[in-house]
């Protein structure tokens, strides 16, 4: 799970090229304090400057001299008449090489203040396959980078307004934030203007701000890779049964009325669950009855740290939740044994990183009490290791054979779970994630080689607003299918104030990953704004009113892709019925009123099944 965006402090270290004026530098007219309040105008709450310009040409500027070009353009159609023309040289990795940044904030942010920022962009030089701009902008704490909100904007060849939403959850100094535009994604030449940066105060409601419209390839209607995944949906997840139907005398029936109504899928939709679901709260309550609707798999938190498996309080809920889910009879997926940074490890190990083996036998001591503890529980999964490419801290102490040492020991604490690996931006990121997916096979093949028992490969899949086109989707997974090993989406979210779109994605990502035959699990990171850790992505809000992505999911999970057909027996007393796979109640009514119900499983392949009174 990521609790932030990976912004790296390596950005400190950027060479600052065409440096901005100094500080006390006039603005043109002196018109930024005029432009400020008419941009402030109708705007709710309490506007107050949240940078200390609104002049692109004063921006901050970051680059090495072969990266990229910066100088002022004139534009009339901004109010202070010029804007900042940053031409990228060469494509740059990461895109934040080449940046712009405003001064620190002016005045402290407190928890809950609502921020709004706005900006105009054009693109007038691209490399990219689009034809457009790309430009990812964070609203961020000063030195840490952690985001309070970004959008990644993609600017065509005519003048548009970008808006960037976000409310403060938790206090922020003077000088505690800054935006950074990052601009290094493609060979292009952007112009930026009308810079406006404004904390609302509290009690605004950041959903009547403006905000930018997110589009993706393949969204149209009549997208062609939708039609060919739902058409490979019919072919790889659903089944046919022939149901004869006996009298009591072993007798066909015919005209007898056969129901099949699934009852589990076989395909696992799963969400992680929170402590809320242990509450006798009227929340508590809808929580449970919504997990036990509309999920088969749960997600249960073992995270060793200090905060988590560490903590008494935290272990015993841990357990709890994972009892829940075994007496409700779900898949569950232990997440996570070992989350090798320091950042997510115990005090206790991060003090052992000189004294390799006390800190081996460390590891191996909270493995035992953990898959010892929850062995009754019979996890169908463990994340045994969690983002490695970023989290690599033990190996780098232990030695990069440990991780598959972890893997056997867990093996022969519990042989009933399947053993998983888990990492993000493989399939988020736009799709353009092509050096994170070769480090990933490369890491999943030494763990494999290294006599690993991984048995499954885990995409955390958490979109941004930089969504990857579904046809995208499909190709990468077509590339990790070649380890022959199941595919699952581990953490699934949408984090976009663009509800119509969060909507159509959510739509068009279940399929793709649903139509992916190597796929068997899609799991959603939560599902109700009230415990969610990226509010704005959940499926019900706090009120539990159903979003665009909600009922999207629920058109597609509890409906299309659910069976409920009803059939009337032939003169041998046969009927067959096309539907998912999964588990079955067959109803059959005779003739003469007399009905009576069986179990039964739809699978790939199926032998008749005959059913007597």
């Amino acid at each position: 799970m990521r609790h932030h965006l990976p912004f790296l402090v390596l950005m400190g270290a950027l060479a600052t090229a065409h440096a901005a004026p100094p500080p006390g530098t006039p603005e043109p007219d002196g018109t930024a304090d005029k432009a400020f309040r008419e941009a402030a105008a109708g705007l709710p709450g309490t506007p107050r400057r949240l940078f200390d310009t609104a002049d692109p040409v004063r921006l901050k500027r970051h680059a090495d001299a072969a990266d990229a070009a910066f100088e002022p353009s004139a534009t009339p159609e901004t109010p202070l008449g010029r804007a900042l023309r940053v031409s990228v040289l060469r494509r740059t990795d990461p895109a934040w090489k080449v940046q712009v940044s405003t001064p620190p904030s002016l005045g402290p942010v407190k928890k809950g203040d609502v921020l709004y920022v706005t900006f105009r962009a054009r693109c007038v030089r691209s490399a990219a396959e689009t034809g457009g701009g790309l430009l990812f902008v964070t609203l961020q704490q000063v030195r840490t980078y952690d985001s309070l909100g970004s959008l990644h904007a993609a600017p065509g060849k005519d003048w548009a307004v970008f808006h960037l939403r976000a409310v403060a959850e938790r206090d922020y100094p003077e000088q505690g934030l800054e935006l950074v535009l990052h601009l290094g994604k493609v060979e292009q030449t952007v112009e930026l203007a009308a810079l406006f940066a404004a904390n609302l105060g509290p009690g605004v409601d950041p959903r009547a701000l403006p905000f930018t419209r997110v589009r993706y390839a393949g969204q149209e209607p009549d997208a062609a890779w939708r039609a060919q995944a739902l058409a490979r949906i019919q072919s790889v997840r659903t089944g046919e049964l022939t149901v004869q139907v006996l009298d009591a005398a072993g007798a066909p029936a015919s005209n007898a009325t056969v129901r099949l109504r699934m009852t589990r899928h076989a395909y696992q939709f799963g969400t992680f669950i929170e402590s809320e679901l242990l509450h006798e709260t009227d929340n508590g309550r809808r929580y449970r009855q919504t997990v036990t609707e509309l999920f088969n798999r749960v997600t249960c938190p073992l995270y060793w740290s200090d905060w988590g498996w560490e903590h008494p309080e935290n272990r015993l809920t841990y357990i709890a939740l994972a009892r829940w889910a075994k007496v409700n009879g779900f898949h569950t997926r232990g997440h996570c044994l070992v989350w090798p940074g320091w950042r997510w490890l115990p005090k206790e190990a991060a003090a052992l990183q000189d004294k390799p083996e006390e800190l081996r036998a460390l590891v191996d001591r909270h493995l035992r009490e953990v898959v010892t503890t929850l062995a009754p529980i019979r996890f169908d999964t463990y994340d045994v290791i969690n983002e490695p490419r970023v989290n690599h801290d033990l190996m780098a102490v232990l030695g990069p054979q440990e991780a598959a040492r972890w893997f056997k020991l867990v093996r022969e604490l519990d042989p009933h779970p399947m053993l998983g690996i888990n990492e993000f931006a493989i399939v988020s990121g736009g799709g353009e994630t092509l050096a994170e997916q070769e480090l990933y096979m490369r890491q999943i093949r030494d763990l494999l080689a290294s006599g690993a028992p991984l048995g499954v490969i885990g995409v955390q899949c958490h979109m941004g607003e930089n969504l990857t086109p579904p046809q995208r989707v499909i190709e990468i997974l077509d590339r990790l299918a070649t380890l022959r090993l199941p595919i699952h989406a581990t953490e699934f979210d949408i984090a976009t104030d663009d509800e119509e779109t969060q909507g159509d994605y959510m739509r068009d990502f279940l399929i793709a990953f649903f139509s992916h035959p190597a796929t068997e699990s899609l799991t959603q990171w939560g599902f109700w704004e009230g415990r969610h850790w990226i509010p704005r992505a959940a499926l019900f809000a706090k009120d539990w009113r159903v979003k665009p992505n909600g009922r999207a999911y629920l058109d597609l999970v509890k409906g299309a892709w659910w069976t409920d057909e009803t059939r009337v027996t032939d003169r041998q007393g046969s009927c067959r019925v096309r539907g998912f796979l999964g588990d079955y109640e067959v109803t059959v009514t005779l003739p003469g009123g007399a009905a009576f119900t069986r179990a039964a499983r739809l699978e790939r392949a199926n032998r008749p099944l005959t059913l007597r009174p």
